[in-house]
């Protein structure tokens, strides 16, 4: 007599593993296509007519220059230390800002002698201090034979206020 034996049916454990398997796989291939049309249009693809005649502008990084920090007093009694980063125009050295160091220093010295403590307290002072700084720096620098160096913005590197 034959028995017939019944179809051995998989195990739970079996079964997601193909299906994983099959996950991972289609994961992989979808990454590949996804990197190779990154490679193609990153390096591969050449230029466009438009781009091929096109002129390229040359921009001249802008200088910076660290002034050294600043001590003095502000209107109302408190005292403010600062020390500011300058962004020059580009073009630009820093040649005459080292020349004009001291006329700097004193405007610098002005206007901080013109503001008090609750105005440089919030954010909205500080900025407002860096765009009357920068008014000053430019009077001071503009005043010398032209080419000027013009400071753009200024950037406290670190600013106390007591």
């Amino acid at each position: 007599m034959a028995t017939r034996m019944a179809p051995v049916e998989a195990t739970p454990e079996e079964q997601p593993k193909k299906k994983s398997k099959k996950k991972l796989l289609l994961i992989i291939i979808v990454v590949m296509v996804l990197a190779a049309v990154a490679a193609y249009f990153l390096v591969l693809k050449k230029p466009t007519k438009a781009t091929k005649g096109a002129k390229t502008a040359v921009t001249l990084p802008s200088i910076s220059y660290t002034m050294p920090v600043i001590t003095t007093n502000l209107d109302d009694g408190h005292i403010v230390q600062a020390q500011m980063l300058l962004e020059l125009a580009p073009g630009d050295t820093k040649a005459e800002i080292v020349k004009d160091l001291p006329e700097l220093n004193n405007a610098a010295i002005l206007s901080f002698g013109g503001m008090g403590y609750s105005e440089l307290l919030p954010t909205s002072g500080r900025t407002q201090a860096a765009v009357t700084l920068t008014n000053a720096f430019n009077a001071v620098l503009h005043t010398g034979p032209k080419p000027w160096d013009t400071v753009q913005s200024i950037l406290f590197a670190s600013f106390i206020v007591q």
